[in-house]
């Protein structure tokens, strides 16, 4: 199809049906102000085509809510308003010379001041007495009309009852969310974090960090923030978790033949930080450092009927504040050389029960092999000959 039949068709529709261009409007701005507060609304005339030469506009208001307390900051060359704020209404007239204003126009700037209470709202009629073309014909330019709202408001609250929980690494911060508020500003140590909708906010830090929160609340209408509330706090120093074990639950005294007792730390924690000192004490009068431990005890406990416990200490220390500590204590059982059944007498029953769990072995402990702890009279984490010896050693003797 050639192009010259579709180009005269589209001529004829724009003749038949013309486009007509975006309408003149007359608006004022919304605004939202605080009890007693003055600030200006801007009466546009948008999108003036040709031109504007004379413009004579009447705004109605309701003088409990608002009074207009003057007019500024005009595009045209001559502007003067009459105010009745006893009626609750201000006319407007404006001159443009020469070839006039086109485009969006500003009237005026129309100070308003809120005289009535919070909560309270208008919304501003408008009237166009004149609207004419800048030629000399002046031709009046249809124009519609579109009204603001003005609202009073109560300025945003700061939040309230601002409260803090801290943990190992971390602070939680709770608030009551402050009146007149969309949302609440959260910086920390002056760093914003979040415009925050929710009344809580969780924070992650290294141990034992201080850290200033500063919460205010902020209205989008009245484009305002609230005066700010603040609270610093410190995640405390959490003490250090003393966790001791014995490698051997039963041991030898090493008169006769070394028997190490075995004492190990290594689970002990500090949850803030890390432990910088073991001290353990052996509950002979003797005392030892570091993680892992042994020990030679010279004698037992016998109380004539069975052997007393030794009650071994164990002491961390916290790396922040080496005053700060935490103590346990655990039960050491102390035979004399080669009783292993604990019955006060190296005889037959100990030889029998090292034949009975002959080639055990463990790799740190006899956890679950209670017999095999017994049979190790040496503590080297094997019963064989050498346990042997030592019962033969010392067979007959008697503990006292």
């Amino acid at each position: 199809m050639s192009k010259e039949p579709i180009s005269m068709a589209i001529t004829l529709l724009l003749i038949l049906f013309p486009v007509s261009a975006t309408a003149t409007t007359v608006s004022i701005g919304n605004l939202f102000l605080e009890p007693d507060e003055t600030s200006a609304a801007p009466l546009i005339i948008e999108n003036v085509t040709p031109s504007v030469g004379t413009a004579d506009i009447t705004i109605f208001y309701n003088p409990a809510v608002v009074h207009v307390t003057g007019a500024t900051n005009t595009d045209f060359d001559w502007m003067y308003p009459v105010i009745n704020n006893s009626a609750g209404h201000v006319r407007i007239g404006g001159m443009a010379y020469g070839d006039g204003l086109s485009g969006d126009v500003k009237l005026a700037d129309l100070l308003l001041e809120a005289v009535g209470d919070a909560g309270e709202t208008c919304s501003p009629g408008i009237i166009i007495n004149e609207l004419k073309v800048a030629d000399a014909n002046e031709t009046t330019i249809p124009a519609d009309v579109e009204n603001g709202t003005f609202a009073i408001i109560d300025p945003p609250d700061p939040p309230a009852n601002l409260l803090n929980a801290t943990g190992c690494h971390w602070i939680n911060w709770t608030w009551t969310t402050g009146s007149n508020s969309d949302f609440v500003e959260v910086r920390i140590n002056d760093a914003w974090m979040e415009n925050c909708t929710k009344q809580h906010y969780n924070s992650t830090f290294p141990p034992h960090a201080t850290r200033t929160i500063s919460l205010r609340g902020y209205n989008s209408s009245l484009n305002k923030y609230s005066t700010c509330l603040n609270q610093t706090t410190t995640i405390p120093n959490h003490p250090p978790v003393a966790i001791a074990r014995s490698m051997h639950r039963h041991n030898n005294a090493g008169s006769v033949y070394e028997c190490k007792a075995t004492f190990d730390a290594s689970e002990s924690y500090d949850p803030d930080g890390s432990i910088v000192h073991h001290q353990w004490s052996f509950g002979d009068g003797t005392s030892g450092t570091g993680e892992l431990a042994e020990h030679v005890y010279s004698s037992c406990n016998w109380n004539g009927t069975g052997y007393d416990l030794f009650n071994v200490s164990l002491t961390v220390s916290d790396d922040l504040d080496p005053l700060i500590e935490d103590t346990t204590t655990i039960p050491v059982n102390i035979y004399i050389a080669g009783d292993a059944n604990a019955d006060g007498k190296v005889n037959i029953l100990d030889a029998t029960l090292i034949g009975l769990e002959w080639g055990e072995t463990c790799t740190d402990d006899w956890e679950g092999n209670d017999a095999g702890d017994r049979a190790d009279l040496n503590n080297d984490c094997r019963v064989n000959i050498l346990d042997a010896v030592i019962i033969g050693t010392c067979w007959g003797d008697e503990a006292s």
